[in-house]
């Protein structure tokens, strides 16, 4: 088991490494990045507490014996919750920080929350349920709740940057926390169709976190460099307009 729990960690860690590597915008405090690493370690303990008192306990000891209509409301429900638990306490603390403020920093911030969610979720399953199990994990949801929660998480970000993004937020909060019941349910339907709609969901949020995360780049580098060309049309010394775009102030030499 300590091989997969620690293959598991190496890959936690390769994301965040990817992730804050490939950065392209301010340098993001260090301080702020455990605080996400704790909110998700709250969020894993939160959900946890929540699943067991809302929810049946047959559900978990064997859904596949329950009625089809009530497993997918179940799992639906469990999916709800727990990117509830994950999502909500964070943005509720940070939205409003000084740091928060570029489209990158909702695809970190919330992926490392999310990431410490699942990696703690699959260290107790492979603990909990042999090796077997972990290694199914390993093998499809390593990156699971730091895709599902990175991508609401960039949404996020943008409608503080631009309020136009409210609508896309509200359908994102919304379709996450589906496809994520919808995955719960295929992986326990002992059904190889749903299992392999399990498998290509998740494939698809992996996938989703990384296009989010470069387009989240480009646009915050598109940003950097409006701001600049923009400081640039005035001298900030004299405050006369640099009608050339040159590299120095014609009226008093400032460099620019």
């Amino acid at each position: 088991m300590i091989p997969i729990i620690l293959a598991f960690i190496a890959i936690g860690s390769g994301l965040v490494w990817y992730l804050l590597h490939h950065d392209h915008g301010r340098r993001l405090p260090p301080s702020s990045l455990w605080t996400a690493f704790g909110f998700g370690i709250a969020a894993l303990i939160l959900a946890g507490l929540l699943e067991t008192q809302l929810f049946p306990k047959s559900f978990w000891v064997a859904p596949q014996l329950e009625p089809i209509g009530l497993r997918f409301l179940f799992f639906m429900g469990v999916g709800i919750l727990e990117e509830a638990a994950k999502f909500v306490p964070l943005a509720l603390f940070i939205y409003s920080r000084p740091y928060f403020r570029e489209h990158t920093d909702g695809v970190i911030y919330f992926a490392i929350c999310g990431l410490t969610f699942g990696l703690g979720e699959n260290i107790l399953y492979t603990l909990s349920f042999g090796s077997k199990v972990g290694i199914e994990r390993l093998v499809i949801t390593p990156f699971l709740h730091a895709a599902t929660t990175g991508i609401i998480g960039y949404y996020l970000a943008s409608r503080k940057i631009d309020r136009k993004y409210t609508a896309k937020f509200i359908v994102a909060a919304a379709l996450i926390p589906f496809m994520h019941g919808v995955y719960d349910f295929g992986v326990y339907s002992g059904q190889d169709f749903l299992l392999l709609l399990s498998l290509l969901i998740t494939l698809l949020l992996t996938l989703g976190l990384f296009l989010y995360f470069m387009q989240a780049n480009d646009l915050d580098k598109a940003a950097i460099a409006r701001a600049a060309a923009q400081t640039s049309r005035f001298c900030p010394r004299c405050g006369r307009p640099n009608m050339g775009q040159k590299k120095f102030c014609e009226f008093c030499g400032q460099p620019l």
